[in-house]
């Protein structure tokens, strides 16, 4: 029987393959870090995994954009064969073969994501205590004699502190803002939230607001590092986004031949 999401076992292959590097690594950026701060260590540890699932991100705006490009091409073809959806499947497949776009190409890279994202889950929720700390492997430099759940203690500043191991409002509410703005940015570059009118664009619109809502309750119930993980997971897919969309954008000021 697998492990319930309370506990790790040390000898599952999940464990070795994901949730212990992770954690190690997540450690080792924690007794580094100046003043041993737990929060700074879980933001650095999102900016390297970002940094690493980059290309794979890239590949699904590109993707996307992709799909936006020929949308007008799509709209017809489902138009002019509405009745008939064998055909219609048909000629989807030709304009996705001509133009070379693989409809499943904005899908499949953050399926690759997944099995991460899930570890780091692991992590958050279950790791962060003393009781740990046996996973760390038997090369690590320092093992630490406890892990230290307060955010910003080096701060001084005792109404900025914030317990990592038990929930908290402000990190909940800021995950959900920045959920909020992630999900519009993306009905912004994604061909989908682009189509007017009809029950898809109504759809959109509301997972667009549902899923900050969401985010807030998760993290009302959840240790404050995993809200922590997400509002820096977001804000850095967000800088993502905008660059990339930036590198997307038709270029209206290029000479005529």
């Amino acid at each position: 029987m697998a492990a319930p999401l309370t506990t790790i076992s040390p000898t599952a292959l999940s464990t070795k393959l994901m949730y212990q590097p992770l954690f190690n690594v997540l450690m080792l950026l924690y007794v580094y870090v100046p003043g041993h701060d737990l929060g700074v260590a879980i933001i650095i540890l999102t900016l390297i995994i970002r940094l690493l699932l980059h290309p794979s991100y890239v590949q699904t705006l590109r993707a996307q954009q992709q799909l936006k490009n020929i949308q007008p091409e799509i709209d017809r073809v489902k138009s002019l064969h509405k009745d008939d959806q064998a055909k219609q499947s048909q000629e989807l497949m030709r304009v996705y073969k001509d133009n070379k776009v693989n409809p499943l190409g904005s899908c499949l890279p953050m399926l690759i994501q997944l099995p991460v994202l899930y570890a780091l889950y692991r992590v958050f929720m279950v790791g962060l205590n003393t009781e740990s700390l046996k996973l760390l492997y038997s090369w690590f430099p320092r093992v630490p004699a406890e892990v230290n759940h307060i955010f910003l203690q080096f701060t001084g500043v005792t109404a900025w502190q914030i317990n990592l191991a038990a929930p908290n409002v402000y990190l909940a509410v800021l995950a959900g803002a920045a959920q909020l703005l992630q999900s519009w940015l993306m009905m912004k570059f994604n061909p989908m939230g682009q189509q007017n009118g009809g029950a898809a664009k109504i759809i959109n619109m509301q997972m667009m607001y549902l899923f900050p809502i969401i985010t807030v309750v998760i993290g009302l119930s959840l240790p404050a590092a995993l809200s922590l993980y997400w509002v820096a997971t977001t804000v850095f897919t967000v800088i993502q986004q905008i660059i990339v969309m930036y590198q997307f954008k038709p270029k209206t000021n290029e000479p005529r031949s």
